[in-house]
């Protein structure tokens, strides 16, 4: 085989590994605030459009970030804090898609574990403005079943739409100064998990829905 030939086979080879894993990206950063980045991952295709990633950094330095969540979606930051939604594998996984995920509710103060607020901020939106949910909740899965959408903050107030499955949809409004007390709950009746598909550490309450009142 020619030189030549074999310079394009090597060049369309690593165009499609790039195209289909991601592999050999290099991404570019934009600040979110204090030392919060955007990763911005993008991966060429070949017969489609480009596909991009989104990640959650600390910037510990202009040479070195870390990773606090490498699948996001919508990153706001305020003083030390930063409210973000993650790509979380599904639990149990699905049988014919077992590295799918969905949308959670997190925060973060770095360089500390992120915390999966999702179940903690659901239970008392459900205790305060829908008893039947909130009954519901109590006993069933459901906590598995929920599907955080677009996000948004106005005027110091976090508003995000939630899905329920085969249950329903909300808009949940949260204030930043509720923020300290969720946090300090998940983190002291909260565990170290890893996440199956991205083997991320982070932080979630066992929530038992049959002992709360």
């Amino acid at each position: 085989m020619k030189l030549g030939n074999k310079l394009v086979i090597h060049f369309l080879l690593a165009t499609l590994c790039a195209s289909l894993t991601g592999c050999g990206t290099i991404p570019r950063y934009e600040d979110k605030g204090g030392r919060y980045v955007e990763a911005i991952y993008t991966s060429p295709g070949l017969w489609e459009p480009s596909g991009h990633r989104f990640a959650l950094c600390y910037k510990h330095s202009d040479f070195w970030h870390s990773t606090i969540w490498p699948q996001t979606l919508g990153i706001i930051v305020t003083n030390d804090l930063a409210v973000f939604r993650a790509g979380k594998a599904y639990e149990p996984p699905y049988p014919d898609e077992p590295s799918a995920t969905g949308w959670r509710l997190f925060v973060v103060r770095a360089p500390k574990l992120p915390l999966d607020i999702t179940d903690e901020v659901l239970w008392r939106w459900a205790k305060q403005s829908n008893d039947d949910l909130a009954k519901l909740l109590k006993n069933s899965d459901l906590f598995n079943k929920v599907h955080i959408g677009h996000f948004e903050e106005t005027n110091s107030t976090l508003e995000f739409y939630v899905e329920i499955l085969n249950v329903g949809n909300g808009v949940i409004r949260l204030n930043w100064n509720q923020l300290p007390d969720i946090m300090r709950e998940v983190k002291e009746k909260g565990v170290v998990r890893k996440d199956r598909v991205w083997g991320t550490s982070y932080i979630e309450k066992e929530f038992k829905p049959e002992v709360q009142k």
